[in-house]
């Protein structure tokens, strides 16, 4: 009866939509978390969201070669338990990622072409025609609001030739403003699409954890075991299974903890983040029309609900910029800049400083000294880190907090990177626009670092080690790639190796991460596998494995 669609997120939202334009076919989705509402679609409510129930509430391992200015030495990993998943806790920012990003997810493959393979998605998902039930999962609008920081950011990049672009999607060298998933004034996920569609072949269930796939003896799925209100239950699928809700192996880690393996795959490993730094490093002498009592001003609360304005509908950042350090003209990007026009005093430590997780040492001896001085902050992001890390489970209780190791800096070249996006921020509060804003770079030593000279290359890869900051960009943990390749977890088709009508289908089978936030790309992602799910034999035909195959072991059909 059912294809199953586990989890509601970016990805989830839009295998479910696809697949429910065969109306022979019914979907059910099974969703952890609950439904959101209107308030929760209030573009700056999201980082409220974080550390309640709508977020998984994650935390990494402590790190050995970073986060030391952290509690535990351990970075907060937020993840939305909601419908929209994390889509409903970012900053809404989209773009595609670099032309050049997409060519590793393929192997080596010499026929790649971006315009024809990959572009189409894009254009399909950014098609503004919600008149046409098969167009557009996303909706994409200009920043509503803005402080006066990104006129001189932009200014302050063309005195440094650094380039200004007005678009900024493919992640080209150069300064922009983004695009972001925002309509009237509100949050905007593929899961509002999918409730608007309103179609009457998905069945969206939420407060359900799946606990297990159900698998016949010769491994083809026909079902999942879930949670829901403290009893289990069991729901079969007919057509097929697709996870867009995480997965963990291998079989060595899984015997450890007593859990019996099905099929021996890589799961967990190949753990790539986006990993930044730099908050509250440019300190400003003067007020901006942006910060704590402009979002407590009764006024800005009228200007959201009477004509969807104000500083309520910002996303927090408000310039982005993408630059190869080694100068190579429309070469894929190894650093990106997010510009915001706050820092982690702006709240006086209620919360920003919690949801990072920064430690009462780093805060009482390095951001609280600023007091109430205006602070705002660029952050270099990493776009291609070469650390990798891995997820584990912590034991066979699938409520249990899964083990999170990304091992971040753990490759001396990936500091080296950072160090150099350091360099290009003060090249920037420099420039003779950024002065006349009053900008200054912050000069106070950052505790843990006080036996280096400041400013030196030491001092900086000892501050970026102690204030090492996710992106929120986890991906790769159930791998893409060849059936022969023995890290990949699926194969080109999005189905799990050694499997028959079980898919994943989310940021976890990106075989290598892309150069800017990842939400478009998964969002893509997910629509080319909707088309290739929907290709494949069990779904043009009712064509099943015959009685005596399940006799059979290992046997697939």
């Amino acid at each position: 009866m059912y294809p199953n669609a586990l989890g509601c997120g970016s990805a989830g939202a839009v295998v479910a939509r696809r697949l429910a334009e065969d109306k022979n076919l019914k979907i059910l989705i099974l969703e952890a978390g609950k439904h959101g509402n209107n308030l929760l679609d209030i573009p700056s409510i999201g980082l409220l969201l974080q550390k309640t129930p709508f977020d998984w509430q994650y935390a990494t391992t402590p790190q050995a070669s970073s986060c030391f200015a952290l509690n535990n030495k351990s970075s907060q990993w937020p993840m939305g338990k909601i419908v929209g998943g994390t889509g409903m806790l970012n900053n809404m920012i989209y773009v595609r990622g670099h032309p050049e990003d997409f060519r590793h997810w393929f192997g080596s493959n010499e026929n790649y072409n971006f315009t024809t393979q990959i572009l189409p998605y894009f254009e399909k998902l950014e098609s503004q025609n919600f008149n046409d039930d098969t167009r557009s999962s996303v909706y994409l609008s200009d920043l509503v609001y803005t402080s006066t920081i990104p006129e001189f950011i932009l200014n302050a990049a063309r005195e440094l030739d650094s380039g200004v672009s007005e678009n900024i999607l493919n992640c080209m060298q150069g300064f922009g403003l983004p695009k972001v998933n925002i309509k009237g004034g509100a949050r905007w996920t593929a899961s509002h699409r999918l409730i608007q569609l309103d179609q009457s072949n998905i069945f969206l269930r939420t407060n359900r954890v799946v606990e297990k796939i159900l698998f016949h003896g010769n491994f083809e799925a026909y079902g999942v075991q879930y949670s829901h209100l403290g009893k289990s239950y069991r729901v079969t699928a007919s057509k097929g299974v697709v996870l867009s809700a995480g997965v963990i192996g291998p079989r060595t880690h899984l015997e450890e903890i007593n859990i019996v393996t099905k099929i021996d795959l890589p799961v967990g490993e190949n753990l790539q983040d986006h990993v930044t730094t730099g908050f509250d490093l440019i300190l400003l002498n003067q007020t901006i029309n942006y910060g704590m009592r402009h979002m407590l001003n009764p006024y800005s609360l009228f200007e959201y609900f009477w004509s969807g304005t104000g500083p309520w509908t910002t996303p927090g950042c408000e310039v982005l910029a993408f630059f190869n350090t080694e100068n190579k003209l429309n070469a894929v990007p190894d650093l990106q800049f997010m510009v915001m026009p706050l820092g982690t005093n702006e709240d006086d430590g209620l919360h920003i400083r919690h949801l990072l997780g920064i430690s009462d040492s780093a805060w009482n001896n390095y951001f609280s000294l600023l007091n109430r001085t205006k602070a705002m902050t660029i952050l270099p992001i990493l776009t291609h880190p070469k650390s990798r890390g891995t997820v584990r489970l912590k034991d066979a209780d699938s409520k249990s907090m899964p083990v999170i190791d990304p091992k971040y800096l753990s490759r001396k070249e990936d500091v080296e990177i950072l160090l150099k996006g350091i360099e290009l921020i003060k090249n920037l509060v420099k420039t003779e626009h950024m002065q006349t804003f009053g900008a200054k770079f912050n000069t106070n030593i950052f505790p843990g670092c006080e036996s280096f000279e400041f400013d030196s290359k030491a001092y900086w890869e000892c501050y970026v080690r102690h204030l090492t900051i996710t992106s929120y960009h986890p991906v790769g943990t159930c791998k893409m790639g060849h059936e022969q390749d023995p890290t990949s977890v699926v194969d080109y088709s999005f189905k799990v190796k050694g499997t028959n009508n079980l898919y994943v289908v989310d940021a976890s089978v990106i075989p290598t991460i892309t150069s800017g936030n990842i939400n478009a790309a998964v969002l893509m992602l997910a629509e080319m596998a909707s088309d290739t799910i929907k290709s494949t034999h069990f779904f043009n035909d009712n064509k099943k494995c015959n009685i005596k195959d399940y006799f059979i072991p290992n046997y697939i059909c």
